[in-house]
């Protein structure tokens, strides 16, 4: 029986997309019209575990916004109206979503000084070619990569390269083996994402087809059609079974002259266990993906029966935090550093925390959220202050009875 007698309706697979360089355009795409990035937002929108951990990690790195130490008023001030709480909110969904964030830096007039930092895209920002010295001297910017014609890209080269009034900042950390483009951290669990979002489309299909695994439908003298007459008649049937209310996978066989049209159902046993399994494997792997310490932060029951109860909870949210989210964290204030110093801004700018229980001792690079001599000092300060209320001011009526000069060794 040859291969277009029978015919399999079936998944489809899995894809990857790499770097396109087009030198006559002078830009690389992630994947052809840099769908690539379509790839991970498709994996975001159709994997609920995916969803849940990308979603709480924004929140954990944005926390309660941006924050400084020390006495920068006017500076924050400045930063404040530059950079609102709404494009850093973009911009770290980015980040952690798709692996970079993208930074539209507005000069001033006289192009001295920064007037505004918008988020773009990154999805639609994609890298020029590298020069001589493997560096990109620019990005450009299309609405819709897959309709270049009806959205001409537009270029602007990279920050502190020009003296042009709109500049592209890209926050790319380094990956290894990767140049133009930094895949999320994640990125090893899309496969597993892509299998939840499948698993859960069979589900919702096998419910559908009142619960059968399909269908063989055998065609007498089906061998003597024509692929037109077949292709007509599997129209035809799916018209007839296909739908929310009627079965849905099917096979066609097409037989011989004497052989009578029967409808075989298809049987798998234990299905049920083995999708089981699967949808069980494929958040793991993605929890692993993430990085993720506990799953009970994410409302992922947790079968060891660990981190049930608040103490062990808040214990594991500060180690997520000490591992996964300040690191993040750390890059994007990095990028932030380069530039406002750039332009002459200098500050200590850090993280507040979403929760308590995420304050750490971590100061490094700002992200800290509060660090134990200073939340010692702010106690010991409203302690003096509250007794300092509660005191008496000296007057000519108290008399010096004795007095000591105190060091660290008689206190």
């Amino acid at each position: 029986m040859s291969n277009e007698n029978i015919r399999l309706i079936q998944l489809g697979t899995f894809e990857t997309h790499k770097p396109l360089e087009n030198k006559s355009k002078n830009w690389v795409t992630y994947g052809r019209n840099n769908c690539g990035y379509d790839n991970i937002i498709d994996r975001y929108n159709g994997s609920p575990t995916n969803a849940t951990i990308i979603n709480s990690y924004i929140n954990l790195i944005y926390g309660n916004g941006l924050a400084f130490k020390g006495n920068s008023t006017e500076e924050w001030v400045k930063i404040i109206s530059i950079f609102p709480k709404k494009e850093q909110r973009k911009v770290i969904a980015d980040f952690y979503g798709l692996g970079e964030g993208t930074l539209q830096i507005i000069k001033t007039k006289d192009k001295k000084n920064i007037a505004k930092i918008y988020h773009l895209p990154t999805n639609k920002v994609v890298p020029a070619l590298e020069n001589e010295d493997e560096e990109i001297e620019g990005y450009w910017y299309c609405k819709d990569w897959s309709k270049q014609n009806q959205n001409p890209p537009e270029y602007y080269p990279s920050f502190g390269t020009s003296n042009e009034a709109i500049e592209i900042y890209r926050i790319k950390p380094y990956k290894i083996g990767q140049g133009y483009f930094s895949p999320p951290s994640y990125m090893q669990g899309l496969t597993y994402a892509f299998m939840e979002e499948k698993i859960a489309e069979y589900y919702a299909s096998h419910i559908q087809n009142g619960l059968s695994f399909g269908y063989i439908i055998n065609i007498p003298d089906g061998n003597s059609l024509s692929p037109e007459q077949k292709d007509e008649l599997e129209y035809k049937i799916k018209q007839k079974l296909t739908g929310s209310n009627n079965a849905g996978k099917f096979i066609l066989s097409f037989n011989g002259r004497d052989a009578e049209i029967t409808v075989t159902p298809l049987q798998v046993n234990d299905a049920h266990k083995q999708w089981e399994y699967l949808t069980s494997e494929a958040r793991q792997q993605l929890m692993t993906a993430h990085g993720v310490v506990s799953p009970m932060l994410f409302g992922i029951k947790d079968s060891t029966g660990l981190g049930n109860n608040a103490d062990e909870l808040d214990t594991a949210e500060a180690q997520l935090v000490k591992r996964v989210i300040q690191p993040i964290q750390r890059t994007i204030l990095e990028a932030l550093d380069e530039i406002f110093n750039f332009y002459g801004i200098n500050i200590n700018l850090y993280f507040k925390p979403l929760t308590e229980a995420t304050q750490t001792t971590d100061v490094a690079m700002g992200s800290h959220v509060c660090c134990s001599d200073e939340k010692k000092n702010l106690f010991d300060n409203e302690i003096a202050n509250e007794l300092i209320s509660l005191g008496e001011e000296n007057s000519d009526e108290w008399e010096l009875i004795e007095s000591e000069i105190l060091t660290n060794e008689s206190a």
